[in-house]
């Protein structure tokens, strides 16, 4: 965590192994700078990390989600702050997979 504290303007813990950044103020790529996050990670205690990057935290754990899902194709890096890139993320991906309302509201086999 104080790796990543140590790049951006803010922090909030989630969890042992998961925080929200606040990237406000950051300049340039965000993608870019989720793989520089990300390779200083794994570089200085080879955990491997995915990174989400989007306007919410549940948008934020969605892309985190599809970063970690379609690995090969992202590097572990996805941003969806464009409503193109977060359409194509909700359309998909299963209601079940959103944090704090998939299981919820997913309807049950019958």
């Amino acid at each position: 965590m104080s790796l990543i504290e140590s790049m951006v303007p803010a922090v909030e813990v989630y969890s042992i192994d998961e925080c929200f950044a606040d990237l406000s103020g950051v300049q340039g790529d965000l993608t870019q700078f989720g793989r520089q996050i990300r390779s200083k990670v794994l570089k200085c205690t080879g955990i491997p990390v995915g990174v989400g990057i989007a306007r919410t935290k549940t948008l934020a754990k969605l892309a985190n989600h599809t970063a970690k899902r379609l690995q090969a194709q992202t590097g572990g890096v996805v941003d969806i702050c464009d409503p193109f890139k977060r359409d194509w993320v909700l359309r998909n991906t299963d209601v079940s997979e959103v944090w704090g309302i998939g299981r919820r509201i997913e309807s049950p086999l019958v």
